[in-house]
């Protein structure tokens, strides 16, 4: 409608360049799916985006188990000026217009870095889009706009410019912002077609959602505490409401905040537990697990493929389901149970529909049609997440179980192992095929028994994978060998850090991880990773310590865990990065 005024926007509402601005910035990209998918002809990708950092993999030191980081008390130094990322940028317009078409589709991916051209265009016509949506839309323009214009409009036009200007800085406007906003719809006449009191509306909703303050969470207040600078309470708001909700903060938050309610970790702690309690924050928890477990698109999850003459009760339908039960399982864990990170290794609890009744052994025609229901599953053949069907899956290979997939990522992303990759010139090395292996476990000792591979297969990765070699490449419950008929062996000896635990098959291995120190602690360094938005280091090490310490008590829930992440000083001080990330 109107080119020209999408012209005018950004130079004529500030006067220091938004793209500038900007690119001050870097956002922390998602999770890389190591392994690649798990069917022929599929590559690697990266892991889901919530707007979270990376878990991290554990030590970075010789040889594998958790590096002993020491507490060093401090706050690391950030960005100021985080950006939305593109999960966080729908969920804000939706909260904030009320328009749910993802809009993020127009943006650049999120990556690290400035912002060139590409994305500034992507964020100009996403404004666009939006701002339209929201005047066509009789229901989204009534939720936006809080009057009635009257004459020219005016005095409606500013009551617009400090409600949606409060909500979209998440934080009262300057009376430069509000000044320049004002000019803007005093402009209206030159820069639309009729200068109505409409146009003039999404003129000023699409200065917004331009600006620096909206797609950045500007966290510049310089009050001082010690050495840092005190976060103010719509900053907190704005952390709280992001890690938890991955939007903007509500009312009652806005209320805390405007009432600078928000200056004591007992202030933050009330209102972390009140916003847990909203299923927003379903979504938070559901991304971090995806991040654990490299679920999403471009991971081995979202490209299974299997033989069909081999498993022929799997189908290609039936892939989706097995992220669907997985994210109902850990939901089903946290919030419903309230459990813990040990329930959440050891609860033999399923989600079973028709479709996968036949993978957990059970009557199909127990089961009426699609949905996905609660069932006790056999507590001696299952027990948590990692006896789930779509970790299995998604850890397997095309014919046949992969026990160095599924050994390799429990000790990295489990126990948070540093264990390096494999030399160039063993990769690749092939399964072999004597008659006198009988089983898959003595063929995969086999192919890793050159010295290049030898410790660190034979050590960790195998004997972990062994231990699942009681389900099949389909999830399935198995004790003999199909291509064989030999008894599968299911006991090994099972590095984990601090010590070798003697484990008889995956339900004892589950209960060994559950208790495990190191997988304890790996859960939390990725959590404290994942709501501060960044890699761990060691000024980061005294919260996991304290964290780590009230988990391994037992009867200390996720959400517990999620809760006390805004407790730390990091959460409500920072410390300002002096260079800016390339």
């Amino acid at each position: 409608m109107y080119t020209w005024a999408r012209r005018f926007i950004v130079p004529a509402l500030f006067t220091t360049s938004c793209a500038a601005m900007l690119g001050c910035i870097a956002n922390i990209g998602g999770l890389d799916d190591e392994e690649g998918s798990s069917g022929p002809g599929a590559g690697p990708g990266s892991g889901p985006g919530a707007g979270a950092g990376t878990g991290g993999s554990g030590s970075t030191g010789g040889g594998p188990g958790v590096e002993p980081t020491v507490c060093v008390p401090g706050v690391p130094r950030t960005s100021a000026l985080p950006r939305l990322t593109r999960v966080q940028y729908d969920n804000t317009i939706r909260d904030l217009v009320g328009i749910d078409s993802q809009p993020s589709s127009m943006l650049a991916p999120d990556g690290v870095g400035s912002v060139d051209q590409r994305a500034w265009d992507g964020y100009k016509t996403a404004a666009a889009t939006v701002a339209a949506a929201v005047m066509a839309d009789a229901g989204a323009r009534a939720r936006t706009i809080p009057c009635t214009p009257a004459g020219d409009g005016t005095a409606c036009a500013h009551q617009l410019i400090d409600t949606l200007g409060r909500r979209a800085f998440r934080r009262p406007l300057t009376d430069d912002e509000r000044g320049r906003f004002q000019a803007l719809y005093a402009r209206r006449q030159a820069l639309t077609e009729t200068g109505s009191f409409n146009e003039g509306a999404q003129l000023i909703i699409e200065g917004f959602l331009v600006s620096p303050s909206f797609l950045m969470r500007a966290e510049i207040d310089e009050t001082p505490e010690g050495e840092y600078f005190a976060l103010n309470s719509h900053e907190v708001a704005s952390r709280l409401s992001y890690l938890l909700w991955g939007s903007m903060p509500d009312d009652e938050l806005f209320a805390a905040a405007d009432a600078d309610a928000l200056r004591t970790p007992e202030q933050i702690l009330a209102q972390a537990r009140r916003m847990l309690a909203d299923p927003k924050s379903r979504g938070m928890v559901k991304a971090f697990h995806e991040h654990y477990l490299h679920m999403g698109p471009g991971t081995r999850w979202s490209n299974i493929q299997r033989d069909p003459a081999a498993f022929p009760d799997f189908d290609a339908s039936m892939v989706p389901l097995l992220s669907e039960e997985t994210e109902r399982f850990i939901e089903h864990v946290v919030f419903d149970q309230a459990g813990t990170f040990q329930e959440l290794v050891t609860t033999p609890v399923g989600f079973v529909n028709a479709s996968l009744a036949p993978l957990y052994g059970l009557d199909p025609a127990q089961f009426n049609g699609a949905e996905l229901v609660p069932v006790e599953l056999d507590p001696t053949q299952r027990s948590g997440l990692f006896t789930r069907l779509g970790f299995l899956v998604s850890h397997s290979g095309y014919e046949r179980t992969s026990p160095i997939l599924r050994g390799a990522f429990l000790q990295k992303e489990v126990l948070c192992a540093d264990i390096p990759p494999p030399p160039p010139m063993v990769e690749g090395t092939p399964l072999p095929t004597d008659e006198s292996l009988t089983t898959n476990r003595a063929r995969v000792d086999a192919q890793t028994a050159p010295d290049a591979c030898k410790f660190c297969h034979h050590t960790f990765i195998n004997p972990t994978g062994f231990a699942l070699e009681a389900y099949d490449a389909v999830g399935a419950y198995q004790q003999k060998e199909s291509f064989s008929g030999a008894p599968i062996d299911t006991r090994v000896s099972v590095d984990m850090g601090e010590s070798v635990v003697e484990i008889d098959g995956p339900v004892a291995l589950s209960e060994a991880i559950a208790s495990s120190p190191e997988a304890q602690k790996c859960y939390v360094r990725k959590w404290v990773s994942f709501a501060y938005e960044r890699e761990l280091n060691s000024e980061d090490a005294c919260t996991v310590d304290e964290l780590t310490a009230k988990l391994t008590q037992g009867g200390y829930t996720v959400l517990d865990l999620i809760a006390d992440l805004t407790q730390s000083q990091s959460f409500r001080v920072r410390a300002l990065q002096t260079e800016v990330a390339p």
